[in-house]
């Protein structure tokens, strides 16, 4: 056989790597220091406490604390800029895969870190020593992680574990700087059937890393109140057809659905039951052909040989269960003038085994994916049973859950309040989605209704 004519294996690089260093372009620099001219004094001293703690190798761990709007996706953004303009690595994940859009070169934290899904008080991530992950994270100088008052603080401290033994290094996140941020006045934690206790236990100002963690404040917390009058420029509205039309405006006209026209509109609610009513809601009135794709569940019964697993539970059983970590037994879907998920897609052709979506919001706005059907299991605690569900996972989004919106603004929000939220800070976030009260549309109870329940948990907040 012939001889290789080349040294292949110099060619050969982690690709992970070479994807952070193409973030970087000519002019970067001279772009980050144009956007570091226009901070006030709180983001310039958040800016340059971080930077320095890099390039000093320092290893400091920051929590940069601030409510919706004070610029802090604007400073993360930047630091990254210049970081990376001057060579160095800086991971960019948020803990909702809407807020990691606005990141540049933002992930989602459980892609990056591979944290396990039934994470535990001593969980690490399925990240080995020989991986191209391992290898990214010993070159990493700077990891910035967005939305974590919403992420259970085990989920951290399985970071923190994993990098400390991958780095050799016992200092928190085993010697790189962290950048963690975000507003404990938002929601917190989704904790099954959780109570005051538990949600409150599961917050990161609960875990043995938080004493190491030094506070940037952009703004000062406001105080909040448990009952909540509503201001008068915040639109009513009459019903829940009346609320989908206010923030969906002509949506039964075909050719409104554009791209522009999805990304600035949502509706949000507490509850999954909600979501879904209003969802089937404008599905009914949105034009086009309706395509409907059934699941194929299945049950999962350890004590059964494989030949006869799934046979004792009826398919009627499964199918009329819908936990919230699973797309829906029937999934109804309408192509061409567009339907907006959690992830900013608009679905544009439909197949068999496949569905075709173009991309909404984020640096890859424009770009098609396809979805294949995939196979997911519930957590434990949502079903009576363990089951298996095979379905496209996708789910309309005209309407979502508050915890889902956190990370995004869009120009008309609608809010169903008819069943009043459940935990801190969904209210907070909930009315913080728009650029201005007056596009603001709140359906209440009652027509009569002019406040509505919040929920604060003191001590939580900074």
């Amino acid at each position: 056989m012939p001889l290789p004519c080349k040294a292949w294996n110099a060619l050969v690089t982690n690709r992970l790597i070479t994807e952070h260093q193409n973030l970087v372009y000519p002019g970067l620099y001279e772009e980050a220091q144009t956007k570091v001219r226009s901070f006030n004094n709180e983001q310039l001293h958040a800016y340059t406490t971080i930077t320095n703690s890099v390039r000093n190798d320092s290893g400091q761990v920051f929590f940069l604390s601030g409510p919706v709007g004070t610029g802090k996706t604007f400073v993360y953004n930047t630091i990254a800029d210049t970081l990376r303009s001057e060579g160095h690595i800086v991971i960019m994940v948020a803990s909702s895969g809407i807020a990691s859009l606005l990141l540049t070169g933002g992930r989602t934290t459980h892609f990056v870190f591979k944290i396990p899904f039934e994470v535990l008080d001593d969980s690490v991530c399925a990240v080995t020593k020989q991986s191209i992950y391992a290898e990214l994270f010993r070159r990493a100088k700077l990891i910035v992680w967005d939305e974590v008052p919403m992420q259970h603080r085990f989920c951290v401290e399985a970071i923190d574990r994993t990098l400390r033994d991958i780095r050799g290094n016992g200092k928190p996140f085993g010697g790189i700087t962290v950048v963690l941020g975000g507003d404990f006045k938002q929601t917190l934690p989704v904790i099954a059937k959780g109570t005051r206790q538990d949600i409150v236990g599961a917050s990161l100002t609960r875990s043995h890393l938080w004493k190491n963690v030094q506070v940037l404040t952009l703004v000062k917390n406001m105080r909040l109140n448990k009952t909540v009058e509503l201001p008068s420029e915040i639109n009513r509205c009459k019903n829940s057809l009346d609320l989908l039309f206010k923030v969906y405006p002509n949506l039964n006209v075909k050719g409104t659905a554009t791209d522009t026209y999805l990304q600035e509109r949502a509706i949000l609610s507490a509850r999954n039951d909600d979501v879904a009513t209003l969802n089937q809601l404008a599905i009914n009135h949105f034009p086009g052909e309706l395509h409907e794709y059934l699941a194929a569940d299945k049950a999962i019964e350890e004590n059964e040989p494989i030949e006869n697993r799934g046979n004792s539970i009826s398919s009627e059983n499964m199918q009329a269960l819908d936990p919230a970590s699973l797309p829906p037994f029937k999934l109804q879907l309408k192509p061409r003038d567009g339907l907006w998920n959690g992830t900013g897609l608009m679905v544009v052709q439909f197949a068999t085994k496949v569905i075709k979506a173009r991309i909404l919001n984020g640096s890859h706005t424009g770009n098609y994916v396809f979805i294949p059907c995939i196979t997911l299991q519930p957590t434990v605690s949502e079903t009576p049973f363990q089951m298996a569900r095979r379905q496209f996972p996708v789910q309309l989004a005209f309407a979502m859950t508050i915890n889902k919106s956190q990370g995004q603004s869009v120009k008309f929000v609608g809010i169903d309040l008819r069943n009043h939220v459940f935990s801190h800070g969904q209210l907070y976030v909930a009315l913080s989605r728009s650029t201005t009260s007056k596009q603001i549309f709140v359906l209440l109870e009652s027509k009569d209704d002019e406040t509505t329940t919040n929920v604060v948990y003191p001590e939580v907040l900074l």
